[in-house]
Formats: C-alpha cells, sequence, structure tokens
C-alpha cells in the first residue's frame, strides 16, 4: 500500500529544515531572554528543557494525528511553529519586561531568574516547539514507503532531521549570530519553516490565522533603558551603556539589574565603588627584574581599573585580559578607556596568564561569567598557581568576590581556595557595598605605614584610606577541600548562596 503525497526528497527536506530551525530557536532563544534574564545555568536548564518537553509532547501528539485521529496536519503545523518564532524576539520581549520588575536588585534576582525564565520560555518556546516535534511522526507515515520499510523511512527522516540540527547548531552561532543577531536568526528559522509549509502541504485557515501573531507581537511595548548610548549583542551576551543624569555612565551585561561591569564618573579618576579598592595592591606593586613596575588586570571589560591606575600612577605599566572583544570597544568608545592600554583581546584570562612572558608586580581578577557567577576555572587551586608564578617576588594578587557575608559559599570557597596558594591572604569587605577584596601576597606584605604612605603620595589617602586599616582585615584560612580542575562547583555554589538568601528574606 502506497500514499500519495510529497516525494521522498521534499519530505526530508522538510525533515532536515525542522532539525535546523529546532536548533536555531534553542539557542538563540537563551540570547533573546539574556536582556531579561542573563545566560546563567538556570535560564539554559529552563530553556532546554522546555525545548526537551515541547517535543516530546509535540512527538506524541503528532504520531496520534498522523493515525488519523483528528489534530493538525503537517502543513499546519508547519506554518503555526514558523508565524510564533518569527514573532519570538518581540514575544520574549513583552513577556521579560512583564515579568521582571524593572527596580529589581541583584541579590533579590534568584527566584525571578529561575521561574521567570521558565516561564518566559514555556509560553515562548512551547508551542512552536511543540508543532516542530509533531511534524516527524507525519513525514514517516506520508512516506511513500512507510508501510512497507517503516525502519528504513524512520532512520531517513530521523538521520535528515538530525543532520539539519547539526547544520542549525554551527550555523546558529558561527554564521547568523555574527552576520545578523539572535532575533533575526530566529526569525530566518521560522521564515524556513513557513517555506516547508509550502512544500509538504496546504496549512489550514485555524494555522494561518497565526500570520498575525508577528504583526500584534511588534505592536507590543519593549523594554525601557534610559539614557541608553548604545547596545551591542557580542559572541558572548548582551552589553550596553547608560548614562544617569549627573554623566555617570555604566557598562551593563545581560540583565543588569542593579548592577554593572565598568563605570566612569564625569570630572573624577575615582568612581566611589568596588574599583578604588584594587588601586592600592597595584600601586604597591614592586619591579621587575628590568626595573619597570607592571600590574595585569584579568576581566578588564570596559577598563574602569586600567584608567583609573593609567591616571593614578604613571609609572605603571597596565596591561590586561578581555574576552569579549566589544566590551573593550565600548570601553574607548564611552568610557575613557585609554587606547594605548595593552589588551589581550578575545582571550581566555587563564590562557593568557599561561602562554605570557612577563612578571607582574600586581595582578587584578575581576572576572566575572553572567553577572552571577566567577568562571569556575578562574578559581581553583591550579589557576592560583598561574597566578602565583607570574608575580615577581613581594607582589600582590589582588581578587574581587561578591558576597553579603564571609560564610558565604562562594566567597568561603574561592578565597579559601586563594590562600591555599598564596602566602598572606586578608580580606575586606568594600564599604557600602556587596563586594570582598582579597589580597594574597608572594612573600611578606608591606607594614601598614608603608601601604599609608603610598596612598599620601597619591592623593588618595582621604578617599581609600580604610584600605590600610587593619581592623577592617582578617587573615583568610586555607581551605580544608580546595576548589581544584574538574571539582570547582562554584555554579552550584552560588545558587546555594542564592537559595540561602531568599529563604533567609
Amino acid at each position: 500500500m502506497t500514499h500519495e503525497g510529497p516525494s521522498g526528497p521534499r519530505l526530508l527536506a522538510v525533515a532536515f529544515l525542522t532539525g535546523a530551525a529546532v536548533m536555531v530557536v534553542e539557542l538563540m532563544a537563551v540570547r533573546l531572554m539574556a536582556p531579561w534574564f542573563g545566560q546563567s545555568q538556570l535560564v539554559w536548564t529552563n530553556v532546554i528543557g522546555v525545548v526537551l518537553a515541547s517535543l516530546a509532547a509535540g512527538q506524541w501528539l503528532g504520531g496520534r494525528w498522523a493515525e488519523g485521529r483528528g489534530g493538525f496536519a503537517p502543513g499546519s503545523l508547519l506554518f503555526a511553529a514558523g508565524a510564533l518564532a518569527v514573532a519570538l524576539p518581540d514575544i520574549v520581549g513583552l513577556l521579560g519586561g512583564l515579568v521582571l520588575p524593572g527596580d529589581l536588585r541583584l541579590i533579590e534576582a534568584y527566584p525571578f531568574v529561575t521561574w521567570g525564565s521558565l516561564l518566559v520560555a514555556l509560553v515562548g518556546l512551547g508551542l512552536p516547539l511543540a508543532a516542530m516535534g509533531a511534524v516527524t511522526p507525519w513525514i514517516v507515515r506520508l512516506s511513500r514507503e512507510a508501510t512497507v520499510a517503516p525502519g528504513r523511512v524512520a532512520g531517513r527522516v530521523l538521520g535528515a532531521g538530525t543532520l539539519g540540527s547539526l547544520v542549525g547548531t554551527f550555523g546558529a552561532t558561527h554564521v547568523l549570530l555574527p552576520m545578523v543577531g539572535s532575533a533575526m536568526a530566529v526569525r530566518l528559522a521560522g521564515t524556513a519553516l513557513i517555506l516547508g509549509a509550502v512544500v509538504i502541504g496546504r496549512p489550514r485557515k485555524a494555522a494561518a490565522l497565526l500570520w498575525f501573531v508577528p504583526l500584534l507581537a511588534t505592536l507590543a511595548p519593549g523594554r525601557d533603558r534610559p539614557g541608553l548610548l548604545e547596545s551591542v549583542e557580542t559572541d558572548y551576551q548582551f552589553a550596553y551603556v547608560d548614562e544617569d543624569d549627573d554623566g555617570t555612565r555604566r557598562l551593563r551585561i545581560n540583565e543588569a539589574l542593579d548592577s554593572f561591569h565598568s563605570v566612569t564618573v564625569p570630572g573624577s579618576v575615582l568612581t566611589g565603588m568596588y574599583y578604588d579598592a584594587f588601586l592600592l595592591p597595584a600601586l604597591l606593586a614592586p619591579p621587575g627584574a628590568d626595573g619597570v613596575r607592571r600590574a595585569f588586570v584579568v576581566g578588564l571589560g570596559g577598563g574602569t581599573m586600567a584608567r583609573q591606575l593609567d591616571a593614578v600612577d604613571p609609572d605603571l605599566v597596565v596591561s590586561g585580559v578581555e574576552i569579549d572583544a566589544e566590551l573593550l570597544r565600548l570601553g574607548r568608545a564611552w568610557l575613557d578607556m585609554p587606547a594605548d592600554i595593552e589588551v589581550a583581546v578575545g582571550q581566555d584570562g587563564r590562557m593568557a596568564l599561561r602562554v605570557g612572558a612577563e612578571s607582574f608586580g600586581a595582578i587584578l581578577i575581576d572576572a566575572y561569567a553572567q553577572q552571577i557567577y566567577l568562571p569556575q576555572h578562574l578559581c581553583t587551586r591550579e589557576f592560583f598557581e598561574q597566578v602565583r608564578h607570574r608575580l615577581v617576588d613581594g607582589g600582590v594578587a589582588a581578587l574581587n568576590l561578591g558576597g553579603l557575608t564571609w560564610e558565604d559559599p562562594v566567597v568561603h570557597a574561592v578565597a579559601g581556595t586563594f590562600a591555599t596558594v598564596l602566602d598572606h591572604v586578608t580580606m575586606a569587605r568594600v564599604p557600602g557595598t556587596r563586594n570582598l577584596i582579597a589580597l594574597g601576597w608572594k612573600g611578606r606584605p608591606p607594614g601598614t605605614e608603608a601601604m599609608a604612605r603610598v596612598l599620601v603620595e597619591h592623593g588618595l589617602f582621604d578617599a581609600i584610606g580604610w584600605t590600610v586599616e587593619e581592623d577592617l582585615f582578617a587573615a583568610v584560612p586555607p581551605a580544608e577541600h580546595p576548589l581544584v580542575d574538574g571539582d570547582a562547583p562554584v555554579e552550584a555554589l552560588a545558587h546555594a548562596s542564592w537559595r540561602a538568601l531568599w529563604d533567609g528574606r
């Protein structure tokens, strides 16, 4: 028995397009949600979970419908999925703005990031992914060989779909994202699905009505970002620069909330924020064998620390590493980052320390991934051993940690690991912030009077004299179980910190 319908090659082409669209939508959905919820593992987990659940539900329904028990035909499914995918960037923007309060603080964000991103993923991705999943059983059923060689047909269809997913995976990241951005990538995937509907069959009127969804979605109000100067979707994240009424400019990453990556205050080298605390360790940098004093910034971003050091101590040679080249461009365009500071652009901080040859009097580490996490490979004993290796004798490493208490799981684990490698490690809360600064010395640290004298010489004692107050700093004991490569669960520790904070509110 045979079935009339599209030819085998046409069916396989539709399976290929559907598989490619699934991966484009899945990968780009996280990018679309980044301006509201970031790209943390919480968001990735929610998106992947919704995608898998929707595909499973769609495949089950598609199998029933393909056996003639009602429901939607493949042309209608493809058209509906395509129309919803074309509208997905606007749908996510609308839902994200409704779910995430505009004045939310980072320390309050855990339930909103967790459940808010899950809700947006369910509403935005559920229907189009279920429709895509329902197409595969239909394609198998429509094949003219389905009754005589079902295994062969299913293998061809699944193979074509998987090959499409492979192309969609690499094409989304390496081609579409840099060329057209995540929003247009998803819209192109939706357009491909609509073309697939034309190939496989005429959609029903009910499905065709979904053509109006993209039009209606574009009319939804977007998120207002006061003082926006520039925004860009980089290879790694969504970044933008905004300006306050007093002229203060901030580089923000993804959802930002009340957090930011770099800042510049008009008419002042100082910021009044945690960045200022890192001036002292850099000013204390001893010279190398060639008599040159050097400081290196890991996680340079828009260049706040580098700009400050360049202005305060012109004799100090400042350099750094920043994996995201767009952040450096934004820093030079909007945040007064000096153009002559040498930056290893597009490199990972650990790799930059491993392959370089220069020694530094100070290494400042301010690297975060998605605002929430310290990158796990920059928290291990092996990384801190690399840091120590690149320090001159008497040099200092300074580490920026975020946590409300010293007992915060991330602070406790990372600072304790830091203390297993450096000779003398102390830590203090930066006044008025949730930031802590940990200082680790290769050898004996200078005395309090020597440090105070450096601040006085540079006219900084009145502003950051607290950094030499011994009562504010406490010794950090080495961790009994330090974080090591292969066992550094900093993301899990961060989640535990968030949950504890929220449960204790």
